[in-house]
């Protein structure tokens, strides 16, 4: 039986281990969309996919669709992505705001246009990546975007208020 191995750019938001060797990955994707991938024996130290695939990184990922979720074949690390200030928080936003696999490469772009555009304030940073997402998802308009700080939290919360987080 042949499979279809699917290779798109992802950002890995977040990562769990299970059973001895494996781990479950949450990859935002720019083609495939927000998806759950498992890598088996990802943590044993002779895998090939190691230091390619981990939490807050770019990387290719060659995936192939299986029974209930993806499974990671093989990826080829392109930059760390955990230097910048604060991501944790606006990753974890975009996994609860991101349901099923939809597709979503405006937002894939603007976040990683983000991510690697020079960083000079932590909070400033944080404040533009959410709001960047919440636009791209519907919940923010493009005139709040250019509010000045004070108005642009108002609208951030307006908008995570309005996705019933």
């Amino acid at each position: 039986m042949s499979y279809h191995i699917y290779t798109t750019k992802g950002i890995v938001l977040a990562e769990r281990p299970i059973r001895e060797a494996d781990r479950v990955y949450r990859i935002m994707t720019r083609d495939l969309g927000l998806i759950h991938a498992t890598a088996l024996g990802v943590r044993k130290e002779a895998s090939k996919l190691r230091g390619n695939i981990e939490p807050f990184s770019l990387s290719f990922i060659s995936l192939v669709r299986g029974k209930d979720r993806w499974r990671i074949t093989s990826a080829e690390f392109v930059r760390d992505i955990s230097h910048a200030p604060t991501i944790a928080r606006p990753f974890a936003l975009l996994e609860k705001l991101i349901q099923g696999e939809a597709t979503h490469p405006e937002l894939f772009d603007a976040v990683e246009k983000m991510i690697f555009s020079p960083i000079s304030d932590g909070e400033a940073f944080e404040i533009r990546l959410v709001s960047n997402i919440l636009f791209h998802l519907g919940y923010l308009k493009a005139s709040n975007m250019t509010a000045g700080k004070n108005m642009l939290i108002k609208a951030i919360n307006e908008g995570i208020q309005a996705s019933h987080l």
